[in-house]
């Protein structure tokens, strides 16, 4: 196994472990702590001017496109591509992943200008 590999598989487990903690924040701050009262434009941005909210989305946003496309990464490699293949398919899922992560930091501007 090489070591791109290696990192892969660890890196599957860590964001596996952040996504569990940020999403748990999330859905307790977003939806529980709240008593069901509905969920307004004002009070996201003001809870999104805060650095820990910013943290927590961000990580969010980026613990799932790895994690996601990671997972869609070893679904192919159990296909038995070639090494050519398989850095063609490591740099697409890079990019895809660079791409979403600018458009979501991008959603999340609103919320954060207020």
């Amino acid at each position: 196994m090489n070591r791109g590999r290696i990192w892969a598989w660890f890196l599957q487990r860590v964001t596996g472990a952040g996504l569990f903690l940020v999403l748990g924040i999330h859905l307790w701050t977003v939806h529980y702590s709240r008593g069901g009262e509905a969920i307004v434009f004002s009070e996201v941005s003001a809870r999104l001017k805060t650095l820990t909210f910013q943290v927590v989305d961000y990580a969010l946003l980026a613990f799932v496109l790895y994690h996601g496309l990671n997972g869609v990464r070893n679904v192919v490699l159990d296909y038995n591509i070639t090494p050519g293949q398989e850095r063609v398919l490591n740099w697409a899922l890079t990019i895809i992943g660079m791409i979403f992560f600018v458009y979501g930091a991008y959603a999340l501007t609103p919320f954060i200008a207020g």
